[in-house]
């Protein structure tokens, strides 16, 4: 597949009066075209800063993506843009939908108003011809009645539909690349599979690649094409569903993955993962997942471990690798191995 999104070394951090967070810390990944990447992990671990990175949200005064780091889009070197192309860029080429949809709209604007903000911006519509497009916008995301809806305000939608027009305006532009974080959180299990179900069927309409940002492996189970584990703004594991939720290696994402409740564990004790992530004002001298993890040797604590490829599309940076460590079998149990859906 054509890659279009690379991403080499990337570090952001933010500057608070602690000293320096260092919230992402040199990863490395690429999205092909209408290719469905999961970002996953527990809250914190750099997930959400990693995609507000790719449009270059941040700033000084609230972070930074610091000098080294580099992001090419589509042949395009997004580190080099200026504040104008920059403004271009976003929503024309990249869209986002952001994790609560409430505090993402402006409760002083109608739907049409802030739907077809992005149109007026990027295509240069006046706002009149710009809401007779957001009426088939909305269309197309199923939300019922649209000629009326553009007229309303964000408070008298319900949270489900409020969802589906943070949709329409990052697909406003029809860009290349979705990233959706946390876009079902606030959201009940019927919404969420609508939701899901939405996104699936336009990624197969206009082709368009996802990054979805979840700590919900089940949504990932579902809906992703590969899967990048992340643990105190590092990618410690990554492959395909299958790698992942067959043949995972490291003992995160064994922790990850016993923490989601199975058919087999009714009646018992539900996983949970003890201790806290490390603090990221600190530089981390060996493997950040060092101090929870249940096989961690003296090695683990001293050097943090390279990343080791085990197929063309699995790798992972762990110890339990080495060919001088000790073997250890997965404690997930398995039922089957059967195909991908």
């Amino acid at each position: 597949m054509d890659r279009l999104l690379e991403v080499e070394n990337l570090h952001v951090s933010f500057h608070s009066y602690a000293g320096e967070v260092k919230a992402v810390r040199g990863i490395s990944f690429g999205v092909d075209k209408g290719e469905t990447l999961a970002l996953v992990g527990e809250s914190g671990c750099g997930k959400s800063v990693t995609a507000k990175a790719l449009m270059r949200i941040f700033d000084r005064t609230s972070g930074e993506i610091m000098p080294g780091s580099s992001i090419r889009f589509d042949g395009t070197d997004v580190m080099a843009l200026d504040k104008k192309a920059l403004h271009a860029f976003r929503g024309s080429q990249i869209g986002m939908i952001f994790q609560d949809p409430m505090t993402s709209l402006d409760p002083t604007m109608t739907i049409g108003k802030q739907v077809g903000e992005a149109l007026v911006i990027h295509k240069g519509l006046s706002m009149r011809e710009a809401e007779k497009q957001v009426v088939e916008l909305l269309r197309m995301v199923e939300i019922p009645n649209p000629e009326e809806r553009v007229k309303a305000y964000p408070h008298q939608l319900s949270g489900g539909m409020r969802q589906r027009v943070v949709i329409a305006t990052a697909l406003a532009c029809n860009p290349k690349l979705l990233i959706a974080d946390e876009p079902t959180t606030a959201l009940d299990v019927t919404i969420q599979a609508q939701v899901l179900d939405l996104l699936r069927d336009l990624k197969v309409r206009f082709g368009t690649a996802i990054i979805l940002v979840t700590h919900d492996l089940g949504i990932v189970a579902d809906f992703s094409d590969r899967i990048q584990v992340m643990y105190a703004g590092q990618i410690v594991e990554e492959g395909t569903k299958r790698d992942i939720f067959k043949r995972c290696r490291h003992p995160y994402t064994w922790a990850l993955l016993r923490s989601i409740p199975q058919e087999h564990t009714t009646g018992t004790t539900l996983y949970s993962l003890k201790g806290t992530p490390p603090d990221l004002l600190m530089d981390i001298q060996g493997c950040p997942f060092a101090s929870r993890c249940e096989y961690c040797m003296p090695i683990c604590r001293q050097k943090m471990p390279e990343r080791k490829a085990l197929t063309d599309t699995h790798a992972l940076s762990c110890w339990l690798t080495h060919p001088q460590a000790p073997k250890v079998e997965c404690p997930i149990p398995r039922e089957g191995d059967e195909e991908d859906g």
